[in-house]
């Protein structure tokens, strides 16, 4: 019974010891809203751009947004501005802004009801 019970402590510290690993590896909200002033310029202090010509990055899946910076870096995808506010970002720099990004309400909608010939 002991052994048992001793068993059952090792799995649970385990598996504890893994949920906070994976947690600290999907950024930081807090440190991504601090990081992210310099991206507020056009995508805007909520997260859902100034104006319809810059991309609403709230609510968006961390694992897009985190494809996208990355491509931005590696010069995979090319945009000016982009290119340039992507290129000093670290790995972490990167988890803890898209962490917040995607932590905030999003204004997106589908065009349910909105295109000719919808319903």
């Amino acid at each position: 019974m002991q052994s048992r019970t001793i068993l059952v402590a090792l799995v649970a510290a385990a598996l504890a010891l893994s949920f906070g690993t994976a947690s600290a590896n999907d950024g930081s909200i807090a440190a991504g809203k601090q990081k992210a002033a310099p991206c507020e310029a056009c995508h805007g202090t909520d997260g859902n751009g100034i104006a319809p010509n810059y991309p609403a990055l709230a609510g968006q899946y961390q694992d897009y947004l985190e494809q996208a910076l990355h491509e931005y870096k590696d010069g995979k995808r090319t945009n000016a501005i982009m290119n340039g506010m992507a290129a000093p970002l670290s790995d972490q720099d990167i988890k803890d802004l898209t962490a917040f990004f995607a932590s905030l309400p999003s204004k997106l909608s589908d065009l349910h009801g909105k295109i000719q010939g919808g319903d």
